[in-house]
């Protein structure tokens, strides 16, 4: 499925998992970037149908989560979202070429300038989350091979949130080349984020967040550039991914 489709190329494009992984980690960047006038796009490997209490899959609540996506692409900005009809919470059981394949194509068809997705452990290390990131970076390298890669790649690494949740993050995943300051999107991230009302810990992200905003004035996304990698130290956190 894919909505809202345009022909023209580059900007910035997430690959990730599932309806809803772009308002916890990326919203805000892509927010910018649309604001900017730049494409965004977003690619997604399932529909969430296993986004229940138990995990068991719901093919109802797939539909209900596509529909979430459609106002969180609203609330962001979204040019374009495109959702592959993968096995939610099952995406290890499908080939691994198949996805590296599915992912290149898509980036070949649409050449963005640079590309957001998850690092090692996923973050949360949903093993979807590791999976699409690790067949990301493989596509890109692929089309490296054939002069068209993305001028860069991030992964997502949440050092800078509200310090209400804690992850067992990556080596790049805990480390940050870029610090971008959303505060002036800080809204509408929240507002992408409460679009997913199916999900219960998408509530409570949106009152941690709500509430670190109103202590700190500032709202902020990190994210580690892994291609071309930056060279350490490091000393200054670059401000924009595009």
């Amino acid at each position: 499925m894919t909505y809202s489709a345009d022909q023209l190329t580059g900007g910035l494009a997430a690959v990730l998992a599932h309806p809803d992984d772009e308002s916890f980690s990326c919203a805000g960047a892509l927010a910018l970037a649309h604001d900017a006038g730049r494409l965004v796009r977003l690619l997604l490997l399932t529909r969430g149908e296993a986004g229940t209490a138990d995990g068991t899959p719901d093919p109802e609540l797939a539909e209900i989560r596509e529909e979430e996506m459609r106002c969180a692409a609203g609330k962001i900005g979204m040019s374009e979202v495109t959702v592959v009809d993968h096995p939610d919470g099952r995406l290890a059981e499908v080939p691994f070429s198949i996805l590296v394949d599915e992912i290149a194509g898509w980036l070949a068809d649409r050449r963005p300038d640079a590309v957001i997705t998850f690092g090692a452990h996923g973050v949360t290390h949903h093993p979807d989350h590791v999976v699409v990131g690790a067949a990301t970076r493989w596509a890109v390298e692929r089309l490296a091979e054939s002069g068209i890669a993305p001028n860069a790649v991030y992964v997502v690494a949440p050092v800078f949130g509200s310090g209400a949740r804690r992850y067992d993050l990556s080596a790049e995943e805990g480390a940050a080349s870029h610090r971008i300051d959303i505060t002036a999107v800080a809204g509408r991230k929240l507002a992408a984020l409460a679009c997913h009302a199916s999900q219960p810990d998408a509530a409570e992200e949106v009152a941690d967040l709500r509430a670190a905003l109103d202590r700190d004035g500032v709202m902020y996304e990190g994210y580690n550039r892994v291609r071309p990698i930056v060279p350490a130290p490091h000393p200054v956190f670059d401000t924009r991914l595009v």
